[in-house]
């Protein structure tokens, strides 16, 4: 089989696979930062809502009447 003989390889093989690897790694990066910006906004969701706590109601702004003391 290897004595047969070899199929020809193309003259630009280099370069396309220099160019494909880049693309690779080019959008392996950016998946990368669309995933570190989703975890940093959903550290900021979670954060917000341990503070400002949205689920309570708000507080009365006037007290009730002291009657009955």
């Amino acid at each position: 089989m290897l004595a047969g003989p070899r199929p020809p390889v193309p003259p630009d093989l280099a370069a396309r696979a220099l160019a494909r690897g880049r693309r690779f790694l080019a959008h392996r990066r950016l998946l990368r930062r669309v995933g570190w910006l989703l975890a940093v906004l959903a550290l900021a969701a979670l954060a917000w809502l341990a503070v400002s706590r949205p689920w309570l109601p708000p507080p009365a702004h006037t007290t009730p009447p002291a009657e009955g003391w």
